[in-house]
């Protein structure tokens, strides 16, 4: 009797929160043990009864902080639990939600989660989108969006891998939230390019009509039309600056275009572009940055291109990889030296002169 007197006080400090460690470990010990059962049923008798008598809680936050303690016992329970245990504490949780409600207005209700879609792109796909709202989508290769079928929160919310350009429609009652890895994107209603690869080096928030607002980390920067934040997500670094959206969303045009952007984030495009995979040669560096257009014909028109640019040459090996290297007959280095600088920024200006007079568009440029 003693024995049962105690776990039975055991069982009521477990459901009223006072307890400590030994207790909870003493508890789930003993669980499988069929008498545990019993003693269980006696104390929710006991509890009901006692709480018959009291008036229901008025109060939200005291019905949502019954509901905190019943999610914090789910927390306590074992992953090897046996089924018996499992349903031994949810009939314990089940009794706390009871008598926090009290036992006269008491309802059973379930929770209606909301259902997913996701989709995406392959390798050189682009695909157009209408979301549950009728907001337009067009989403870049090997990007994944996935969003509620049904837009019944407060605020409109989907999440973003890769790249997509959005025209969402305006309703100031329902925040349209784009959540990536590193940021969220905030808007009520305008056009925007938001592009954020997890193997990409920098991230870009593009605007082409209305008012974007980005929330990083540690902070929050709005952008209006044809502006652009870049993010380096190595460093959490931030640059704010003037960008066409014609640039920027040259990709809607099959077209290329960068300004400073690291060659490692330039290849990572062409691979994702043409299903393809390039390779850096071993113990070589590749500080470059490259802006430009390019009209985007093949591979080999991009990469001899780039190779202009940059010095670097291509050669494609027996397993059909692409090795990227610097061919020290033609290159710059690594552009470091405060000499080779100079001298490219005073080609640079000159060299997109000339390319402009040509009317041509297989141009880039290294930037440091």
């Amino acid at each position: 009797m003693k024995k049962e007197k105690a776990i039975k006080q055991k069982v009521r400090h477990y459901l009223d929160g006072i307890y400590c460690k030994s207790e909870v470990t003493e508890l789930l010990k003993n669980m499988q043990n069929p008498e545990m059962q019993n003693i269980i049923e006696e104390v929710a008798d006991e509890l009901w009864e006692e709480n018959m008598e009291q008036p229901p809680f008025h109060s939200d936050i005291e019905h949502e902080q019954y509901r905190r303690e019943a999610a914090t016992l789910l927390k306590k329970i074992n992953k090897r639990s046996s089924y018996k245990k499992i349903m031994w504490v949810a009939a314990c949780i089940t009794l706390i939600i009871m008598i926090g409600l009290g036992v006269n207005s008491y309802r059973f209700t379930q929770i209606e989660k909301p259902l997913y879609t996701e989709i995406s792109t392959s390798f050189g796909e682009k695909k157009e989108w209408t979301l549950p709202d009728g907001s337009k989508v067009n989403l870049n290769a090997c990007t994944t969006l996935r969003y509620p079928e049904r837009f019944t929160e407060k605020e409109r919310k989907i999440e973003l891998t890769g790249e997509a350009f959005f025209q969402v429609n305006r309703d100031e009652k329902k925040p349209f939230i784009i959540k990536t890895a590193g940021f969220d994107v905030k808007v009520l209603g305008t056009c925007f390019d938001v592009k954020s690869y997890e193997n990409n080096e920098t991230s870009l928030v593009s605007v082409k009509s209305g008012k974007v607002q980005v929330e990083l980390p540690e902070a929050m920067m709005k952008l209006v039309a044809n502006e652009q934040l870049q993010i380096n997500r190595q460093s959490n670094e931030y640059t704010k600056r003037k960008e066409s959206y014609q640039h920027a969303m040259a990709w809607l045009q099959n077209t290329l275009h960068y300004n400073k952007t690291p060659l490692y984030d330039v290849i990572k495009d062409l691979e994702r572009i043409y299903n393809c995979r390039i390779k850096f040669a071993p113990n070589q560096q590749f500080n470059y940055h490259l802006s430009g257009e390019h009209d985007n014909i093949n591979l080999q028109a991009v990469l001899k291109s780039i190779g202009h640019a940059t010095g670097v040459k291509y050669k494609k090996e027996k397993d059909s990889d692409i090795l990227i290297e610097i061919d020290p007959g033609i290159a710059f280095g690594t552009g470091s030296h405060e000499t080779t600088k100079l001298c490219i920024q005073a080609l640079d200006k000159y060299v997109k002169i000339y390319f402009q007079e040509k009317n041509t568009n297989l141009l880039f440029v290294p930037c440091y």
